[in-house]
């Protein structure tokens, strides 16, 4: 374990999908100079287009299968209701056939939506990769991430300095986690189309379906496009504003920083998911221990006793640092949300909902925290 290298602490062997969108992202940055901060506008122009072409390749699918199942029942054969299974059956073998072929290709378009789109919106976000130049392990670990995200990867599950990811998370609910993200990853849009098939078969028969599953499927392509692309915000502005967390922490004592350690190593395991900003942060805070750790025992009980102990002014930077921390790793809500929630009840400080959201809107919009 590296603590200069967390590029590789978090993706220590990257399979052969994750490599070949590293190397388009990589060579994404080499023909775009990065920009020295992020241009709000324009990645709001960008983000927008990027949603609107994975809607447009929704409904253009939707149309293309919904409107093949129209024709099939309506001209493709004499009095469709008449005809037993048996003899419906080679119909439905070349309508599969027809799906599944422009379901390839809709999932090969936005999988490559999606990584021109992240590539895009880390550059505008402001990720300082430089051009011509080898990328730094920071760099390079955001890479990671923002390919992780837009192929759609569940969470890595191996040990990050030491902490375990999915300690939380134990037995068949960890299998049933990986069973359904690769559903989703490789089934999600066929098995949509086969439910709307069999709930609107009688809608079928009036042929609206084409007219009905276009727009379904470009609102569930839309969604997946706003989600990743937000991700891929939120990752590119981790380097820079992991740096300003560390300036911040710099004239704190090696007692805090362990502290805000431990709380980030937590928020790993409550999360169920090592962030790359997190992953980042996490070796940044070790480095800079006296004894320079490279793997952390969370123990949150003993943690949660230290909070309750610390006095001002070490009391308000850890609670400052891992608020910020906490939403460098996602929306505040959920666990991350309980989170922050038992840390200011620990440290008996009221938890200002209207500050946590005021610091997102800040995050979100390109500010420093």
């Amino acid at each position: 374990m590296s603590l200069t290298r967390p590029d590789t602490e978090y993706a220590p062997d990257p399979d052969l999908p994750q490599r070949w969108a590293s190397r388009y992202i990589k060579h994404y940055f080499r023909h775009h100079p990065a920009f020295d901060a992020p241009n709000p506008q324009t990645l709001k122009q960008a983000r927008r287009w990027i949603i609107v072409w994975a809607a447009m390749a929704g409904i253009i699918s939707g149309s293309l299968i919904g409107g093949a199942e129209w024709w099939m029942r309506v001209f493709a054969a004499d009095d469709w209701e008449a005809m037993s299974l048996k003899e419906q059956l080679p119909y439905w073998a070349g309508y599969m056939v027809f799906a599944g072929f422009i379901t390839v290709l809709e999932i090969g378009f936005l999988y490559w939506n999606a990584l021109r789109g992240v590539s895009k919106i880390s550059r505008l976000a402001g990720l300082r990769y430089g051009q011509g130049e080898p990328l730094s392990p920071e760099i390079q670990l955001t890479v990671h991430g923002v390919s992780r995200v837009a192929l759609e990867y569940p969470s890595p599950g191996s040990l990050i300095y030491g902490v375990d990811p999915h300690a939380y998370l134990h037995g068949w609910k960890l299998t049933f986690k990986a069973l359904l993200y690769r559903l989703k990853i490789s089934l999600s849009s066929f098995i949509l189309r086969l439910v709307l098939r069999r709930l609107l078969g009688r809608l079928t028969l009036r042929g609206f379906l084409p007219v009905l599953t276009g727009p379904l499927y470009a609102v569930w392509n839309a969604w997946i496009a706003a989600r990743i692309t937000q991700e891929a915000y939120l990752q590119a502005r981790g380097p820079e504003l992991v740096q300003h967390i560390m300036e911040t922490l710099a004239n704190s004592d090696a007692h805090t920083r362990y502290l805000v350690a431990q709380g980030v190593g937590e928020l790993m395991m409550r999360n169920q998911h090592p962030h790359p900003n997190l992953v980042l942060l996490l070796a940044r805070l070790l480095d800079s221990l006296p004894d320079k750790p490279t793997a952390l025992e969370v123990d949150w009980p003993t943690a949660l006793h230290d909070y309750a102990q610390l006095t001002d002014p070490n009391r308000q930077t850890l609670l400052d640092t891992l608020t910020q921390a906490t939403l460098l790793s996602g929306s505040y809500r959920g666990s991350r949300k309980r989170f922050l929630n038992d840390v200011f009840a620990t440290c008996q400080t009221p938890l200002q909902k209207e500050k946590v959201a005021s610091l997102q809107r800040r995050l979100l919009s390109g500010q420093k925290l």
